[in-house]
């Protein structure tokens, strides 16, 4: 809870106020169809910033007691508790973990996830989202959103997006952390409150052998956030990071290997490892002209460098690559409330990238040639507008995005320029409504249009490039929130995207795309939120999906119908949270994922799924936190597989793992 001990400027309830579009308390909560994970986030009056168009569908919220005593080697496993999410875990070195909703898959092969870290744009140019800078205990909240209904983002928001937001509240702890495969994790958070002026401190640092032979891991971070506000309708906030990680690469192992010792790494992996950097500076403002205008601005500058050495199998090359994403842009929101019933609001943003991208094979780290080249810039440009109405019982808003392109890529091999393929202004429609049948019964819909953004070389045209039309997906959900007890929220919700003239890359490392057809995903969510009483509370969820090809071309005609790979048949979450005294904390989690094709074509058999159950016991010592935490507690095996010719090569997840861990707060 955000606390008011100040004068109503002060900035710790700005603070809080800032999540204000995706936290609602108390009666709020029954007119929306947002599911919380974790104690809500209470609001009361109104940020200077902008306001947003309540937005209508699978949106889920994890918060910062769900967050706080979690531990990780890659953030992203804090996404684990959210409804239909799913991850590859591909576990080589600093390309470890990408997630996945609504039918795409994780393995990087199509851009579908829009990632925004404290509402800065966080996604690499291929589309993977890069989160490792933020450690558990520094942030505030997650928000997911599942869907085409979402008109404030466009480039790579294909079926939804995640937004992380970090702490900003008056506190200062430290935490160690000891643990299994020889891990230690050491986070502080320092953050001061003053009427006008705030400043936030976040340091962290993890290191860790790993499950597998040849898995080590370290990884630092540092931030610095400083907001001021000069006027009751003013706040300006500079936010500042820097975050290293090394990584070392297992390899992948046969099925037959990954069985017989799943700890084990190739040898042909030994030379195998990397290193990612991240440098983010970003300013943002928030100003108020009256009651009913208000506008908010961020702009920013950062850049994400990859560089790693991997090889696939023992019989392949092993290859250097160098990736340097140098990212700038700004952002600018403002709405205006029209009356008690009417909220419009319009945006425009600007993404621009200046990238490199090399690749050489290698003997033992020795460069033998070089095979890719390329020096490009690539921009996106993008505005919308939104109008909502909320009545006592109905809420309708509708609008629309536009988004462009401008760029040019240099290949310094071939020693030839291209431009961007610019399909003109790509026009994506958005609607949502919500109707309050009963006090405790919402019935929502949405539909939307978004866009598949092609990335690397093939974004651009020459000679063998010809243009094409950008691939849209036409997105449709329908469905219910219940509160069924006064304890219970129900959620489930009906949806289908579909597309034509999907792209997808080649896998013989050109950059090039293939064209796959037309596509169908389409599935249920049933997710449930509990907070029984004093003692128990919990969440759980279920999703059934596919994803096929539904009509591929005549060359391609013995592939009707089948699954695209890496698209797991169901995702489902579960916790039990049980509190027997005021300071004690005990929880069981459970995280489960059913078997998935690993290629469009060879459809024999599956792989994947897996039964992952975590326990988590906290004590509350007054001065700090007291923590026990075992991870895959049945020492369940899963591994990640994929499809090289003719045979599968498969990485093997953690096994069992303890960590104790003490916090002290002063």
């Amino acid at each position: 809870m955000c606390s008011t001990r100040l004068s109503p400027i002060n900035i710790a309830l700005l603070s809080c106020l800032s999540f204000s579009s995706v936290a609602l308390a108390g009666d709020e909560q029954s007119k929306d169809s947002t599911l919380f994970i974790g104690d809500v986030i209470e609001v009361t009056g109104q940020s200077n910033g902008a306001k947003e168009v309540q937005l209508v569908g699978s949106v889920d919220v994890i918060n910062r007691d769900q967050l706080q005593n979690e531990h990780v080697n890659v953030t992203v496993d804090l996404l684990t508790k959210i409804p239909g999410v799913y991850f590859s875990r591909f576990n080589q070195g600093i390309v470890s973990t990408d997630v996945a909703i609504r039918g795409f898959n994780a393995e990087g092969s199509m851009p579908h996830t829009k990632l925004l870290i404290d509402g800065i744009p966080s996604n690499l140019h291929v589309g993977l989202g890069e989160m490792d800078a933020l450690f558990p205990m520094e942030l505030e909240s997650i928000e997911v959103v599942k869907g085409n209904q979402d008109a404030r983002y466009g480039l790579h928001n294909l079926a939804g997006n995640i937004n992380m937001r970090s702490r900003r509240d008056e506190a200062q702890e430290v935490e160690l952390l000891l643990g299994s495969f020889n891990t230690y994790e050491a986070q502080g958070y320092f953050g001061d409150i003053n009427e006008r002026f705030s400043q936030h401190y976040f340091v962290g640092m993890r290191d860790t052998k790993g499950y597998r032979d040849h898995s080590d891991l370290q990884k630092h971070t540092f931030s610095a956030k400083w907001f001021y506000q000069p006027t009751d309708q003013t706040e300006v906030g500079v936010i500042a990071r820097y975050f290293d990680y090394e990584a070392d690469a297992p390899g992948y192992l046969t099925e037959e290997e990954a069985h017989l010792d799943a700890t084990q790494s190739a040898d042909y992996a030994k030379n195998d490892s990397g290193d990612k950097q991240t440098r983010h500076l970003s300013v943002h403002v928030d100003h108020t002209f009256n009651r009913q205008w208000q506008l908010s601005i961020k702009s920013y500058a950062q850049q994400f460098d990859r560089h790693r050495y991997i090889q696939y199998t023992a019989s392949s090359v092993q290859q250097e690559r160098l990736e340097k994403d140098r990212q700038y842009g700004a952002i600018a929101t403002l709405s205006a409330t029209l009356s008690p019933q009417w909220l419009f609001t319009m945006g425009l943003d600007y993404q621009a990238q200046d990238n490199t991208n090399e690749r050489f094979a290698t003997i033992v780290k020795q460069r033998q040639a070089q095979f890719r080249n390329w020096d490009f810039d690539y921009n996106n440009y993008g505005g919308f507008g939104q109008l909502q109405y909320r009545g006592e019982r109905f809420l309708l808003s509708g609008g629309i995005r536009l988004d462009s392109f401008s760029g040019d890529l240099y290949d310094g091999l071939k020693q030839q320029s291209k431009t961007i393929n610019d399909d003109g202004l790509i026009v994506q429609p958005k609607f949502n409504v919500l109707y309050e049948l009963t006090d405790s019964l919402n019935l929502f819909a949405n539909y939307g249009v978004s866009f598949q953004a092609p990335t690397g070389s093939k974004a651009y045209l020459g000679e063998q490039d010809p243009g094409y039309d950008f691939s849209k997906n036409y997105g449709y959900e329908t469905g219910a929130k219940w509160q069924l007890f006064e304890w219970l929220n129900t959620r489930l919700s009906v949806w289908q995207q579909d597309a034509k003239d999907e792209l997808t890359p080649k896998t013989d490392g050109s950059g090039g795309f293939d064209n796959i057809g037309e596509t169908k995903r389409k599935g249920w969510d049933l997710a449930f939120s509990a907070d029984i009483n004093t003692q128990w509370s919990g969440f759980a969820s279920y999703t059934r999906q596919e994803a096929k090809l539904i009509e591929p071309g005549e060359a391609k005609i013995a592939q009707k119908g089948n699954w695209l790979l890496g698209v797991p048949e169901f995702t489902a979450t579960a916790g039990v949270i049980y509190r027997p005294v005021n300071k004690l904390k005990v929880a069981m989690y459970g995280h489960f994922q059913g078997d998935y094709y690993v290629s469009n074509v060879v459809q024999n058999k599956q792989y994947g799924d897996y039964k992952l159950v975590d326990l988590a016991i906290n004590y509350d010592l007054g001065w700090g936190n007291a923590g026990l935490r075992v991870n895959n507690v049945f020492d369940s095996y899963s591994d990640y597989v994929y499809l090289v010719g003719s045979e599968t090569i498969h990485s093997p997840t953690d096994g069992r793992s303890v960590d104790l861990s003490v916090s002290y707060r002063f």
